[in-house]
């Protein structure tokens, strides 16, 4: 279903009427809506942002927040306590607020004073400059890191690989998607096997016992948990294709977790993105960079903000 049409029944409807007078192509370029107490609505897009209606109020983000849990806040309580609370079609509202500790010693956000509710884009073909490297001659799997800031297109790029891996290279692939944005519900139909709802380390656990998949997926590692699960995985004999935050390699490096997979050599290659999905670097296993890249977005944008060519969904708007 075009994105509009999934996010305005989670909006209330003075929100849901600003997205229906979107032009067609506006529509096609959102990327994310971010909504602050005592702001109007802001629409960001890959050239930049523009605000949108009236001074939002402290009653006006609860409105919101209760129509994005479907007005049963208590359902969405371990996702918010975890700053998130996630939609159909692996779109996702994150949240920011006061946390408080209950007496049991559980998180639970309270007083949200911000959203930002993320636009999901399902683009095939949008990993195909890494397809050579997701597999051996052979045809077996590599773990491979993608690394990159937040919203650089790391996880459109797993979503494609992943898909490719299973229904191209025909190979035994699950999904560890705790936050239910890979695969999320309403994507059946791919040859993928897909946990979501836990964490990503039990995840991992629970899908190398019951599954035994070739190459696990998932998004935004970086706990030792996590690290101690890729460890695992590859003593199974499973390749990992994970994402991490990070500027570059050497950034990585500083975090202590992914520093003991790089130092444990898991993975064989790191790929760091840039603007909107461009892969600006590729090192080995050893740290050697073995390809530059030029810088060109791949996600169906240009610096400026105009499509650069069409994928399947990106103009469902």
């Amino acid at each position: 279903m075009p994105w509009r049409g999934i996010i305005k029944k989670r909006l209330p409807p003075w929100l849901a009427q600003e997205i229906d007078r979107l032009p067609k192509q506006e529509a096609s370029s959102l990327l994310e809506i971010r909504l602050y107490t005592g702001c109007a609505a802001m629409f960001i897009y890959p050239w930049g942002c523009k605000s949108v209606g009236e001074t939002i109020g402290e009653s006006g983000i609860q409105e919101v927040l209760a129509a994005l849990s479907g007005y049963a806040l208590f359902s969405c309580e371990r996702q918010m306590a975890a700053g998130y609370i996630p939609l159909s079609g692996g779109h996702r509202a994150g949240i920011c607020g006061r946390m408080t500790r209950e007496t049991d010693g559980t998180w639970r956000m309270a007083n949200v004073h911000s959203i930002c509710v993320r636009i999901a884009r399902r683009i095939a073909g949008s990993a195909s400059g890494l397809y050579a490297y997701l597999t051996e001659q052979s045809g077996m799997p590599r773990s491979i890191l993608l690394l990159g800031p937040p919203g650089c297109g790391k996880t459109t790029l797993l979503a494609d690989a992943a898909a490719y891996l299973a229904e191209e290279r025909g190979l035994r692939t699950a999904v560890v998607d705790e936050r239910e944005e890979l695969f999320p519900a309403g994507s059946e139909g791919k040859t993928i096997d897909v946990l979501s709802g836990c964490d990503k380390a039990s995840g991992m656990m629970m899908i190398l016992r019951t599954m035994s998949p070739q190459i696990i997926v998932s998004d935004e590692i970086g706990s030792a948990q996590d690290a101690a699960a890729i460890e695992e995985a590859a003593r199974c004999g499973a390749a990992v294709l994970a994402s991490a935050h990070a500027k570059d390699l050497n950034d990585a490096r500083c975090r202590t977790a992914l520093r003991r997979l790089i130092e444990g050599r898991i993975f064989e290659f790191y790929v760091l993105l840039g603007y909107m999905g461009a892969v600006k670097m590729i090192w080995n296993a050893d740290g050697q960079c073995i390809r530059e890249g030029n810088g060109d977005g791949q996600l169906g944008y240009c610096r400026h903000g105009d499509d650069c060519r069409q994928h399947d969904g990106l103009s469902a708007c």
